[in-house]
């Protein structure tokens, strides 16, 4: 039986006679070779399609910032139309011109904020309340400027006035009740901020 040493020997010497053989074998060469390749196209394609992926990504953004800028960007004359058409009473050309406006904006899936019932905080900002004893609290009762969604997203909040439910003490009399909510609605255009587009 030969010993360990002489078998370590002979492995050993087999090893470098391997690769000899496959370094003289233009077959086993060229399979290596193909082998590492294909790996290689493998990667490649892959990062290609994550930056396609990426690329169509940031592309979409990009489209949607812009289209949301441009919106954002014809709300004042959107706001001047709706104040013309109001002040001039008239289906002239005025109109006309609002409906088209209003199409163009439509297909650009701008939509008004509904501001028909109670106030949602997350659509609407209060610029006024008004005082009640027999109104509904938090039902908006005007709307000073439309606020708009440009598709899911609030692009502006609308300004509205709502009810503040009070209920009337019995130790005041109409008349100081009255000077208290015109003292409430002078605090309120004082405060900061009174009148200004969020951002």
């Amino acid at each position: 039986m030969p010993d360990d040493e002489q078998i370590d020997s002979e492995e050993a010497r087999s090893e470098p006679d391997r690769e000899t053989r496959e370094e003289h074998d233009p077959l086993a060469t060229a399979q290596r070779e193909i082998e590492e390749l294909t790996d290689t196209l493998k990667r490649l394609q892959a990062e290609f399609e994550n930056y396609k992926k990426r690329v169509d990504r940031e592309g979409s953004e990009r489209m949607r910032l812009a289209c949301e800028r441009l919106v954002s960007d014809l709300l004042p004359v959107l706001d001047a139309f709706d104040k013309a058409i109001e002040s001039a009473k008239t289906d002239g050309g005025i109109v006309s011109l609002h409906r088209q406006l209003l199409k163009v904006l439509d297909r650009a899936e701008l939509r008004e904020v509904d501001s028909g019932g109670r106030f949602d905080p997350f659509v609407h900002e209060v610029l006024m309340m008004e005082p009640t004893t027999d109104g509904e609290d938090g039902r908006i009762v005007e709307v000073f400027q439309k606020g708009y969604h440009l598709g899911p997203k609030v692009i502006r909040s609308a300004k509205v006035k709502v009810l503040r439910r009070e209920e009337p003490r019995d130790d005041q009399s109409e008349e100081e009740a009255s000077d208290n909510h015109a003292q409430l609605e002078d605090d309120e255009k004082e405060s900061p901020g009174y009148g200004e587009e969020k951002e």
